[in-house]
């Protein structure tokens, strides 16, 4: 089939149409909720709309924000919590000081596990994360731009939280004293 026959051609206008159909997918119900509910208030948030690296030991990574706020707030959207997924939160936050990442629970209640007193919300507590449950807070959206530039995240080291499951981290040598000094 050559490049100007008019096979080729209908395909190549077909592509185009669809790439213009394409709309914006969600990966759950309730990031889908949520960003609805910044666009009914003429709030201009980004989905997903840029990435942030991050180190799990050993190797890098990307995290997708799920809705960017035009404050530069990150904001995660959560039904489900696992572990992977905190661990990944912490690993984040201790790479990259500098973001303001918040976490939207759809039901804050909910336990780590079955087995677990531990509730999600009593977690980002812990762990000195801001969160809120099904809606964004106007308070949330009203913030001036974020002008950590030092880190205030800075003392909030993976190593610290994760050692036990982990393992030790020989490759920093006695990390404890140098982080928290």
């Amino acid at each position: 089939m050559s490049k100007n026959s008019p096979r080729r051609k209908r395909e190549n206008i077909r592509n185009e149409q669809r790439k213009k159909k394409k709309k914006r997918k969600f990966r759950s119900k309730f990031e889908q909720g949520v960003f609805a509910d910044l666009k009914e208030r003429n709030i201009k948030a980004g989905y997903e709309s840029y990435k942030v690296s991050y180190a799990v030991p050993e190797s890098m990574h990307n995290y997708l924000p799920d809705i960017v706020l035009p404050n530069n707030i990150l904001i995660e959207c959560k039904g489900y919590f696992p572990l992977k997924d905190r661990k990944k939160m912490l690993f984040i936050r201790s790479y990259n000081p500098h973001l303001d990442i918040r976490i939207l629970f759809m039901d804050a209640r909910t336990k780590l596990s079955k087995y677990s007193k531990t509730s999600v919300g009593d977690w980002a507590d812990k762990h000195k994360f801001q969160w809120a449950e099904k809606l964004v807070p106007d308070s949330w959206i009203n913030e001036k731009e974020s002008t950590n530039t030092k880190g205030y995240n800075k003392h909030y080291d993976h190593r610290f939280y994760l050692h036990k499951n982990y393992g030790p981290y020989s490759k920093w040598g006695s990390w404890r004293s140098e982080c928290f000094s």
